[in-house]
């Protein structure tokens, strides 16, 4: 009995292994990250309202007052200071004018403090762009709206330009939520008179608050980590007074002119996907120039897993930054 199961355990696995490969096109290790969080049930979350509440009950606690800590170890020299009652981590600091420098704003749907698999994925861009990288742990609701963050990255992004021969070393990047907050915060500087970034990077970014694109329920349906409901709630919640359509929290609507370089990057098995490649297809019509690296078969925010994927996305980072 147990050898017949083993038997057909590998022969499922193989089947799997073999259309993951040759029907999806994408590694067998990404597979095994989505199927973990399937199983582990990471979108109940978000899937309504009441569940929503109740996952931000559960860590409103942690999330109030500075940040307590994480258990990654850092394979480069890190510092963590207060910046205006927040945590920021610099990871990489090489105390050299010239030093690329990546203000990094972490996903977690506004509500929540950043994954290890964050901290393994800045690290890694540590070593592979050389670069010294910013992780503010920013103001979560519901202890804090989009006004505190943005303050708080004010003020940080004007001390890296401070410390820089040239603000062309900056770069400015996001995941989720984060990636919402980093489109916002370049339209935000521009309104303020400082100057762009060279690159503005967007792994999964929420550019409409209202969730309302007809196409995302398709994709909803696929999608193995966001729903649009849960979504919406914190959404709201991270808005404030503003409206859901205000620039400041849905970056899409606002001014795209005159930005550092946009790259957007999406899986296909994304909610957001469509809100992505509707801002792509406006950039065009608008001749601004930007980048759209689609993920196939991929899942949300996949570059901050360790799988194949993400080595092939950063070697494509590469290649854009040198050239802007």
């Amino acid at each position: 009995m147990i050898k017949k199961i083993a038997t057909l355990s590998s022969v499922t696995i193989a089947a799997s292994y073999l259309y993951v490969k040759v029907r999806e096109k994408r590694s067998y290790k990404s597979f095994l990250y989505e199927l973990m969080l399937k199983i582990t049930n990471t979108k109940s979350s978000f899937e309504n309202v009441e569940n929503a509440q109740k996952s931000l009950d559960a860590v409103k606690e942690e999330t109030k007052g500075l940040y307590n800590g994480t258990e990654y170890r850092f394979k480069h020299r890190v510092q963590a200071t207060t910046v205006q009652q927040s945590t920021v981590y610099t990871i990489n600091n090489q105390s050299d004018r010239q030093q690329q420098v990546v203000l990094y704003i972490h996903g977690g749907a506004w509500f929540q403090n950043p994954m290890k698999n964050h901290f393994d994925y800045i690290d890694t861009l540590a070593s592979e762009l050389n670069a010294k990288i910013v992780l503010p742990i920013y103001p979560k609701v519901p202890h804090a709206t989009y006004k505190e963050t943005f303050t708080l990255l004010k003020e940080i992004y004007e001390s890296i330009v401070r410390e820089l021969e040239d603000p062309h070393q900056i770069i400015v990047m996001g995941d989720s939520a984060g990636g919402q907050i980093a489109l916002s915060f370049a339209q935000y500087i521009k309104m303020q008179s400082l100057p762009q970034p060279s690159n503005i990077i967007l792994i999964s970014p929420v550019l409409d608050a209202t969730l309302s694109n007809p196409e995302s329920a398709v994709y909803e349906e696929i999608d193995p980590m966001l729903a649009r409901e849960g979504s919406k709630f914190f959404l709201e919640l991270w808005s404030g007074d503003l409206s859901l359509t205000d620039w400041r929290v849905s970056p899409m609507f606002g001014d795209l002119e005159g930005l550092g370089h946009i790259t957007l990057i999406i899986g296909t098995k994304e909610t957001l996907y469509p809100d992505v490649l509707k801002l792509s297809n406006m950039l065009n019509k608008k001749n601004i120039s930007h980048d759209f690296l689609p993920g196939y078969n991929l899942f949300h925010i996949y570059p901050v897993f360790p799988i194949p994927e993400r080595a092939q996305l950063i070697t494509k980072l590469k290649q854009i930054i040198k050239k802007y």
